[in-house]
């Protein structure tokens, strides 16, 4: 976690991810949401929890926290993930059988009472992906901003991910990254966010590192994101490579500290 007094701070360890889930191997979604006037929609903050579903205790088991945060007109989101059980799982797409090549990008919507969809994305991400976690750990789902379509009163928010003990185990998982020197400025609705990307374990990977970094308040609560797959060109190891990403729908003027994950396939 990162004060906001100093510009320039030290380490921050890749932090792991993972993705949603709370009844195992099958779909989640939550209940009605907070209220905003119909023509527009108001600032909001909306809390979720949700763990397994009811019936005998298994080995396989997982938590769900879930932020949501209305800012200008834009959606972003913070899931903490957590593998309460006695067994490895990893947090993926429900509808895996149907989607087998969006395993870790699940469509996510969050709906208006009224009828229609605020968002309807895949823009989020698990750090790292895949989502893999061992009993006792901890991880994340992030998206950043993503505009509003309508008007109405905010309903339902409809997660299409889930925990599963045997799905994506023998997939090759990304490489989590250390994030260093993390900033943040905000200017005209936008907050950009630069800082240093270090591989500091594995061989050199092909693939572009994707970055999420969640802002909080004097209180923890979760003020929005910003999330770039594509943070930086490449990375070889143990060389420091800078980035820089930007978004919207971040409440900017109450940031106290910021948490950063970073991977790369």
């Amino acid at each position: 976690m990162i004060s906001r007094p100093a510009r320039r701070i030290g380490r921050l360890p890749g932090l792991l991810a993972v993705v949603i889930g709370l009844s195992a191997c099958g779909p989640i979604s939550a209940p009605g949401a907070s209220t905003s006037p119909a023509a527009t929609v108001a600032d909001a903050s909306i809390e979720r929890t949700q763990g397994p579903a009811p019936g005998p205790i298994k080995p396989f088991r997982g938590e769900m926290q879930q932020h949501i945060r209305v800012v200008d007109g834009y959606v972003s989101m913070f899931f903490e993930l957590r593998n309460i059980g006695e067994e490895p799982v990893t947090f993926l797409n429900t509808l895996y059988d149907y989607e087998p090549d969006q395993l870790y990008t699940p469509a996510v919507r969050l709906e208006w009472e009224e009828g229609g969809n605020l968002i309807y994305t895949r823009a989020g991400r698990f750090f790292p992906s895949p989502a893999i976690l061992q009993p006792g750990e901890t991880g994340a789902y992030l998206m950043g901003g993503q505009a509003v379509q309508g008007s109405g009163t905010i309903g339902d928010l409809v997660t299409h991910m889930k925990y599963c003990p045997t799905r994506g185990m023998d997939d090759v998982p990304s490489i989590p990254l250390e994030v260093s020197d993390l900033a943040w400025s905000s200017a005209d609705g936008t907050t950009t966010v630069t800082g240093m990307l270090t591989q500091r374990s594995g061989a050199g990977r092909p693939g572009l590192p994707a970055v999420g970094v969640a802002f909080f308040d004097a209180d923890d609560a979760f003020l929005g994101a910003v999330v770039s797959t594509r943070a930086a060109d490449g990375l070889d190891p143990d060389q420091p490579v800078a980035f820089e990403i930007s978004g919207r729908g971040v409440l900017a003027n109450q940031i106290v500290t910021a948490r950063a994950y970073a991977w790369i396939d």
